[in-house]
């Protein structure tokens, strides 16, 4: 849950700039994230909740998994202020830029007008992914034991359009 930590504090500083209403009721996230998917089981319940404080707000849900050897981890976070991270982040992972090294891979994606980022640890085999949806959530998938893409065929199994 490392990365999904680190998310969660790049969230936490976007929220000095208000910019849209209150953040959804985690409640309303949790029915947006599967008890099973791709034959991974849930390993505990789907966990969430929401924060207030001064006008500010954000909430989250998430859920591990796990499959033989490998975890998975999914979390979907709101938030308001989100618009401006949207705008710094999807500007660089929208740009082409890239990185590698014998140790990782990264590198910028796309998804219906969603704009992403894709981390691959190669030594490791942890696939990681971090996509801004709909302007306002942030979808963190996090897969180990697995192929550069598996987070991705993961994202695409998961029913977003049902957020608010």
């Amino acid at each position: 849950m490392k990365s999904i930590f680190t998310t969660m504090l790049l969230l936490s500083f976007g929220m000095m700039v208000n910019a849209q209403e209150k953040a959804v009721d985690y409640k309303e996230l949790q029915k947006s994230i599967p008890s099973t998917i791709m034959g991974y089981q849930l390993v505990d319940e789907i966990e969430g909740s929401s924060f207030e404080m001064s006008g500010m707000s954000y909430s989250t849900a998430s859920a591990r998994y796990e499959k033989a050897d490998s975890q998975l981890d999914i979390a979907i976070m709101d938030y308001q202020g989100a618009a401006a991270l949207y705008t710094s982040a999807s500007m660089a992972w929208s740009s082409g830029m890239k990185y590698e090294d014998d140790d990782q891979k990264a590198y910028g994606v796309t998804y219906d007008n969603a704009q992403g980022w894709l981390v691959y640890e190669k030594n490791d085999k942890v696939s990681e992914l971090v996509v801004g949806f709909n302007e306002r959530y942030i979808i963190t998938v996090v897969v180990t034991d697995a192929s550069e893409n598996f987070a991705e065929e993961v994202y695409k199994q998961l029913n977003l359009n049902n957020l608010p």
